[in-house]
């Protein structure tokens, strides 16, 4: 049984090494606004060579994206973990699949319940393309009443291309920057509220950009809600913790 003032651990299933970094990053940072300084919960954090989620994800298979995201799961239930998340939008599409003995916080849910907070009802949302057009955010978001936005065609290609060539591999060059700033800019124009950083490296990317629409981060915003989640609830209420989302 855990007690009032038991801080969970917290597990971490890596998918690509920056974004696995924003999130550790964040988790210890954050912490200090509900436990004191440098007081972070306990964190184990365990990645497969990225080359092995790639192969599955581009033969579409997701079954096998999920079997290894449940090795990690094993691995970190092993390592005491009683919370896991994974900071990888894309690996999301394979959660239906995944089993674990512990739970997990899926990083849609956390977004969707900033974006109601701050009451957003129309949604861009930026990604690989197995998250723009698949079942991460759509199923989470809609049924709030909250409209999901894509880019056009020609700019969910580049997209892809800008994250598969140059993010995953901790590459963040000024063209690539002015582009997804333009497809930002586009959907600001079709009136989106706001815009989901649907991959945990964009937030790096953009972080030199004045944003002409709120972003909402989902690696820092998945950190904040895992530390909600394994800090107590008195503590909480001690410390309020405010969602990261710039």
């Amino acid at each position: 049984m855990i007690r009032s003032n038991h801080v969970s651990h917290i597990g971490i299933v890596a998918g690509t090494a920056d974004g696995a970094a924003l999130c550790y990053r964040t988790l210890c940072h954050e912490a200090e606004h509900l436990t004191g300084r440098h007081a972070h919960p306990e964190i184990t954090m365990h990645a497969l060579p990225l080359e092995t989620y790639l192969n599955s994800i581009d033969a579409e298979d997701w079954v096998g994206v999920a079997a290894l995201m449940s090795r990690s799961a094993s691995v970190l239930a092993q390592a005491g973990a009683e919370l896991i998340i994974c900071p990888n939008n894309t690996l999301h599409r394979a959660f239906e699949f995944v089993t674990s003995s512990v739970p997990w916080l899926h990083i849609a849910a956390a977004v969707a319940a900033e974006a109601a907070y701050s009451n957003y009802r129309r949604l861009g949302l930026l990604g690989t393309q197995a998250v723009m057009q698949g079942t991460v955010y759509q199923p989470v978001l809609e049924p709030q009443g909250i409209e999901v936005l894509l880019p056009e065609a020609s700019e969910q290609r580049l997209l892809d291309r800008i994250i598969r060539t140059d993010l995953i591999r901790g590459h963040y060059p000024c063209a690539s920057r002015a582009r997804v700033a333009d497809i930002v800019s586009s959907m600001a124009a079709r009136g989106a509220d706001a815009v989901i950083l649907g991959c945990t490296e964009l937030p790096l990317l953009l972080e030199d950009e004045k944003p002409v629409l709120p972003m909402l981060d989902s690696t820092r915003i998945l950190a904040a809600a895992a530390l909600h989640r394994a800090v107590p609830r008195m503590a909480v209420a001690a410390h309020p913790l405010v969602f990261t989302t710039n």
